[in-house]
């Protein structure tokens, strides 16, 4: 007996008459002759209902409660599973086995009409494996929706999704997506986009690689009521082709470290020395020794040649050089606008020229009308020689008349000239604490804007009150102090920064192995000319500092040091580096020199040269190298004859 509870205003058997009842594994079915009542376990809510007697009604019990089945015996020879059936409830008919390579199907469908349609699709087969799980809800006057899944594996691993979303005249979208590797991976996608009474067009594209890609296209073109169109575009190569590729790594082994505790024997030759006879030794004789321990040592890969060379030094320096050719066909150009706005200065003919005693280049301009020289007067300008920039400061304009003409023209110095006066006030310095000299030279041009940078002067520390200046420039105190250990301020001036050289960056007695920094030849040197100086080659000096100094004897090596050039005093000589510096600049200074005058265009591979360069030249079969001592740059713009641009450059070659 099983009683259910009916809620509240449902309809049920009058009078608590009789029913029976018949079960089945997943639903309750009452079943007379003249009552049904559908009972479904999903839906129990509690009904109470009591078998007496049969009457003729016809209701729905909807049940959410589970059925308890409770049994009072064992049954010793049971097997599992166990199948409980009610009534009449006819036993099914036992399906075939499913054998090996076969394929075997269980289909179950419940549906319910204008409601709710559910179909479950079972696919087992096995080659090696073979499963499809198809879930497919359908309402007749909403949506439909399908989602298909399958995973296969003959041999290797294939994935399947199919969904599709459908409403009733409206838009239909439709996606597939297929993952196969047979063996590499392929991929399948289609799209449809579908409206029923308009067109329809379903495109398929596939990509797979079995051996060859291939590819497949189809289009279809649908219009309901009139006709259908099918085109299928299909291109493949060599479908049925497998390739097996087989490669083997063959190069000098990789870099790595090797650890052993082997022997190593050691490098040269090993004598053994024995202090005292053995009487009753036999031969042969064993030595022993103790176990090496793990050594590990790099191995930087390669075979017989080196997989991991040396890298050369960064730094390496590479001349530059123009090519020898027979003709030079340039176009030279000539430009200046005010570097505050851009505005544009029209100029005539400019110098440039700077040596190694200047701490600020020269300049001399010429302007093309009065208007262009009231706009760059006392104005930073920005010049364009050949594609060379230059800056200079207008700082002095002067007019010159004749009968029928006018000439303005301007002296100047370049950009550097804002840290001089009038551009800066004169002030005052002394290191009241010891610093070093940088830090010395980088306090005279604090709060300027300019910044200070050493280039071959080995740094070293200033004594407290070493040094001492009155009433002057920045850049005059800069000046003084670097010309103390001879030396020479080269500022580049696009970045603000002021570079300390050596007076002589190479010094003479290493021209002959050092690296030039640019090489000229008979193609470019327009004009040549030399003169010889008549110097006594000294090979030591003496140098002392002031209160806080120190007194070094600078002598140049290899030799007996017995030349001595004049002394030098200076308050900066506190230290031996500063000593070694101003020195050996003395003695560079000494001995013969040949001086070399050249005229040179300015190119795209010959740029302007700077002063402290070392300058490889080849003229009319004699080869040597100098220093460059100055640089004047003309550029005049002839209206008949173009525009001429040169650089005069004098050189000191050591004899």
């Amino acid at each position: 007996m099983i009683d259910f509870k009916f809620p509240q205003g449902a309809y049920f058997p009058p009078n608590g008459e009789a029913v029976d009842f018949q079960f089945s594994a997943d639903k309750v079915i009452a079943v007379t002759s003249n009552l049904t009542i559908n009972v479904y376990e999903n839906y129990l809510q509690g009904f109470s209902l009591s078998v007496q007697s049969k009457v003729e009604v016809s209701t729905t019990v909807r049940i959410t409660r589970p059925i308890q089945l409770r049994f009072n015996t064992p049954w010793l020879n049971a097997t599992s599973p166990i199948t409980l059936r009610f009534g009449d409830e006819q036993v099914p008919e036992q399906p075939d086995p499913i054998r090996v390579g076969t394929i075997g199907m269980v289909c179950g469908v419940v549906f319910n009409t204008s409601q709710i349609i559910e179909q479950q699709l079972t696919l087992s087969q096995r080659s090696q494996s073979h499963a499809a799980n198809t879930v497919f809800a359908w309402d007749s006057f909403s949506s439909l929706k399908q989602q298909i899944v399958m995973v296969w594996n003959t041999p290797p691993l294939a994935g399947e999704i199919f969904a599709v979303d459908w409403q009733w005249n409206t838009l239909v979208p439709f996606q597939l997506d297929m993952n196969w590797l047979v063996p590499e991976a392929p991929c399948q996608q289609a799209i449809s986009n579908w409206i029923v009474p308009e067109l329809q067009q379903t495109m398929l594209e596939m990509q797979w690689s079995q051996a060859a890609a291939k590819s497949q296209q189809i289009i279809v073109k649908l219009h309901i009521g009139e006709q259908l169109a099918t085109e299928i575009a299909l291109s493949y190569t060599n479908i049925q082709g497998q390739g097996d590729n087989k490669t083997v790594a063959w190069a000098p082994h990789a870099a790595r470290w090797v650890c052993s505790s082997k022997y190593v024997p050691p490098v040269g030759k090993v004598t053994l020395r024995f202090s005292e006879p053995w009487i009753n030794s036999t031969s042969p004789i064993q030595l022993r020794f103790t176990a090496s321990p793990n050594v590990c040592y790099w191995d930087d890969g390669g075979g017989l040649i080196d997989a991991n060379p040396p890298l050369p030094n960064i730094d390496f320096k590479i001349p530059i050089e123009p090519q020898i050719r027979r003709y030079y066909l340039m176009q030279p150009t000539l430009s200046c606008v005010r570097a505050a706005d851009g505005q544009v200065i029209v100029i005539t003919s400019v110098s440039i020229s700077d040596a190694r005693g200047q701490y600020t280049q020269g300049v001399s301009i010429e302007f093309g009308s009065a208007i262009d020289a009231s706009r760059a007067h006392n104005q930073l300008l920005l010049i364009s020689i050949n594609g060379y920039e230059f800056f200079a400061i207008a700082e002095q304009v002067n007019k010159s008349s004749s009968f029928g003409t006018e000439n303005f023209t301007a002296n100047g110095r370049s950009k550097t000239a804002l840290l001089a006066a009038p551009w800066m006030g004169a002030v005052s310095y002394t290191n009241t604490v010891a610093k070093s000299f940088a830090g010395l030279l980088s306090d005279i041009l604090a709060n300027s804007g300019w910044s200070l940078e050493l280039i071959g002067i080995p740094d070293f520390v200033v004594p407290k009150g070493a040094y001492s200046a009155i009433a002057d420039s920045p850049l005059d105190l800069l000046n003084d102090a670097v010309s103390q250990l001879n030396c020479m301020i080269i500022a580049d001036e696009a970045n603000q920064v002021v570079k300390v050289y050596p007076r002589w960056p190479t010094v003479p007695w290493e021209f002959s192995s050092s690296v030039a920094d640019v090489n000229i030849h008979d193609a470019v040197i327009l004009t040549y000319n030399s003169q010889e100086e008549i110097n006594q080659p000294c090979n030591v000096v003496w140098l002392r500092g002031e209160q806080n100094g120190v007194s070094a004897r600078v002598k140049r090596t290899g030799t007996a040091g017995d030349i001595a050039a004049q002394d030098i005093a200076a308050s900066l000589i506190v230290d031996a580096q500063a000593a070694r510096v101003a020195g050996t600049m003395v003695l560079a200074d000494t001995g013969n020199k040949e001086i070399v005058s050249v005229t040179l265009p300015i190119m795209n591979d010959l740029p302007p040269l700077q002063k402290g360069m070392l300058i490889g030249v080849t003229y009319r079969g004699e080869v040597y190298k100098a220093i460059c001592d100055n640089v004047s740059i003309s550029a005049t713009v002839d209206p008949s004859a173009g525009i001429d641009i040169y650089q005069s450059v004098k050189l000191i070659r050591h004899i």
